[in-house]
């Protein structure tokens, strides 16, 4: 058994260094990145400290124990502030999301290195979790700021299950306004995360509020901590296919197509855009997007897309899948075994599970 918690608490910290190294190796100028191999890193000290203090390397940790309390309130927001980059937000607005952690460890600091000498730290690491009741009062005020500490690590993984789940929706629903294809910027794996991160997070915090006491059941919470650390291993992992969409690029109707009739402009945008579609075929490149269409049909983007919604009743996603839903349809007559992958790539669609999708939506149509 001691073997495998310290397999566990090796791995944990291990892996996380290994990521980020990696990750600072490839970023260059992606903000993303460099954003998700800080918050490896910062897990790396997390579940380093982690090793000291189940190893009972309790006069070393000592030294680490301040810092250790704002790392672990770290986690969450250095994944908030990696989504946030993705999406598009400003990272510098969000900086606060990483005061609460900055707070709490100044004012460890200050009572843990203030309050008690070193043989009274040790003392208080290597008895805390016993059930021992202290009689000192600079003890007791420690013992009660870590209570104060587990219940900010609590309201953390509600505050931002909270609000993460929400973003996936209302950010695919503005890249679909935009491409054609959003597999590779989608960040839907956020919603799986969340569930099983704030599972295993409330699932540890019960075990180690409501049973504490016995060394016999610290495997437990080892295993505990290194599920938490390899759900973080894995989003390291996933960020480096994850692709943030290139900011769009306005375009223009130049003067010369510039029609004072609105209603004559809106009838001869559709059907330029209509004419575009069937007889050059562009949603067969499954890079397609709305800002190249409004380059080749001569308008910008708010207009056009305001214009799909309102008379095709879709967003440009749709407004593309439609078209080639058509093709593959029409490729089927004639190639009745073709795959899925086939189908795929001759619909210039970004993955299977997109063609299926669009295949149940706008199949029974045509």
């Amino acid at each position: 058994m001691e073997h495998l918690k310290l397999s566990l608490l090796i791995s944990s910290f291990v892996i996380p260094l290994i990521l980020s190294l990696t990750i600072f190796s490839i970023a260059r100028q992606d903000v993303s990145k460099r954003i998700m191999a800080f918050g490896l890193l910062n897990a790396f000290f997390v579940f380093l400290a982690n090793y000291f203090y189940f190893q009972k390397m309790f006069a070393q940790y000592s030294y680490i124990h301040s810092l250790h309390i704002a790392a672990v309130l770290w986690l969450f927001p250095m994944i908030f502030l990696y989504v946030q980059s993705i999406v598009g937000k400003s990272i510098r607005k969000n900086l606060w999301h990483l005061l609460p952690g900055a707070i709490m460890g100044c004012i460890s600091a200050l009572l843990f290195y203030g309050l008690l000498n070193q043989q009274e730290r040790v003392f208080y690491l290597s008895n805390y979790r016993t059930g021992i009741e202290f009689s000192a009062l600079k003890l007791k005020v420690i013992s009660i700021f870590r209570m104060v500490d587990v219940f900010f690590i609590v309201a953390q993984i509600v505050y931002y299950s909270i609000v993460l789940i929400r973003i996936p929706k209302k950010y695919n629903s503005v890249l679909m306004q935009e491409y054609s294809n959003i597999e590779n910027f989608s960040i839907n794996w956020l919603y799986w995360f969340n569930g099983a991160f704030v599972l295993v997070g409330i699932l540890s915090i019960l075990f180690y509020v409501v049973n504490p006491f016995h060394s016999d059941n610290e495997l437990f919470l080892v295993f505990f901590l290194f599920v938490i650390s390899a759900f973080i291993w894995i989003i390291g992992i996933s960020s480096f296919t994850q692709k943030k969409p290139r900011q769009p690029e306005e375009a223009f109707i130049p003067d010369s197509k510039l029609v004072t009739d609105p209603h004559h402009t809106e009838e001869a945008l559709v059907a330029s855009l209509i004419k575009y579609f069937e007889t050059d075929q562009p949603y067969l490149n499954p890079e397609l997007s709305l800002t190249s269409v409004c380059k080749q049909v001569g308008t910008n983007r708010t207009y056009l897309s305001n214009i799909i919604n309102s008379r095709f009743k879709m967003n440009f996603n749709a407004f593309v899948n439609q078209y080639r839903v058509k093709h593959i349809l029409n490729y089927q007559k004639d190639y009745p075994s073709a795959t899925y992958s086939v189908l795929m790539e001759v619909g210039g669609f970004g993955s299977v599970s997109s063609l299926k999708r669009a295949l149940e939506k706008f199949g029974k149509t045509h």
